[in-house]
């Protein structure tokens, strides 16, 4: 089964697909915005499709696709607008195509990482590349990526992790649904 994971940005998506417990390829998705004052409905639309096309492009042959869920209470986050924008354009996406889509929160995604909830990204970042050896971690968005595909990974009966997490990060797996079995069993690629 092939497992991708992706942290949704409109600056700089992190992806990682698992293609074996071996083999995690990982990649950025970068767009930047408009100049200051031309930005439009029309250019926030084609950002947001443009940012799809190169997703999907990456995970085209996923199995299962694990995305981390809007985080609406960032209060510096700014374009809360777009940004669940871009997560339904995406999720609307692999649906229409028949890919199994399963959330994962950010205090999961942390607590998997790093066995705290809280934790910053310096520390999601370090600790993933150190567990992740199997994966080019280039940054935040793709160290999140990495363990939101390991979740999912692990949740499926692929680990990839050398050995087993600690009881504090297995916690972090229980608000975590993958799609039923049928959903799984009739995943189709494109």
């Amino acid at each position: 089964m092939i497992v991708a994971g992706i942290d949704p940005s409109l600056t700089s998506t992190g992806v990682a697909v698992v293609r074996s417990p071996e083999r995690v390829e990982t990649a950025t998705v970068t767009s930047k915005p408009p100049a200051p004052g031309t930005e439009t409905v029309r250019t926030r639309f084609e950002r947001m499709e443009k940012i799809t096309a190169g997703i999907l492009e990456l995970i085209d042959d996923a199995d299962v696709v694990g995305i981390e869920s809007p985080a609406y209470g960032m209060r510096n986050a700014g374009k809360v607008h777009d940004r669940s924008g871009l997560w339904w354009w995406i999720v609307g996406k692999l649906e229409a195509r028949g890919v199994p889509v399963t959330e994962v929160t950010p205090p999961s995604r942390m607590m998997y990482a790093t066995g705290k909830g809280n934790a910053g990204k310096d520390l999601v970042l370090v600790t993933a590349a150190a567990t992740y050896k199997q994966a080019e971690i280039t940054g935040n968005d793709v160290a999140d990526a990495v363990v939101i595909a390991a979740m999912v990974s692990r949740l499926a009966g692929q680990p990839i992790e050398l050995r087993e997490p600690a009881q504090a990060k297995m916690r972090a797996l229980e608000k975590v649904r993958l799609p039923t079995e049928m959903d799984l069993a009739s995943a189709t690629n494109y």
